[in-house]
């Protein structure tokens, strides 16, 4: 049985559908938009905001590259120091599972020999 289109259209993505379905997906925020005013405000501010930081980038990223270093160098440490405290805790592992090792074999009790009673 092979699927028919129709059959499969609830469950396709949105950008898989035609531009109309895609529009109309749409209505319900645009008719909530006029009352709420905030979302159109909100828009502006982040655009505003989007746009000043694009005109700036160069500023921007030379202000910030002495952080991104530091937070890099500080970042190495801490992958070092995990590293040592990581492999310490290995071998104090090991050290543990061989010592309990060691009391397991020293309290096994020597095999019972069964007698043949034939």
């Amino acid at each position: 049985m092979t699927d028919h289109p129709e059959t499969l259209a609830p469950y396709r993505m949105p950008w898989a559908r035609d531009s109309m379905k895609q529009a109309g997906a749409l209505t319900p925020l645009l008719r909530y938009v006029p009352k709420n005013p905030l979302f159109l405000i909100g828009a502006a501010a982040i655009g505003v905001a989007g746009v000043l930081a694009w005109r700036n980038r160069e500023k921007i990223a030379e202000t910030a590259s002495p952080m991104i270093e530091e937070a890099k160098a500080k970042g190495q440490a801490l992958i070092e120091d995990a590293k040592i405290k990581g492999e310490e805790l290995i071998d104090q592992a090991k050290a543990t599972g061989e010592a309990v090792a060691a009391k397991t074999r020293r309290r096994a009790a020597p095999k019972a020999t069964i007698p043949d009673l034939h």
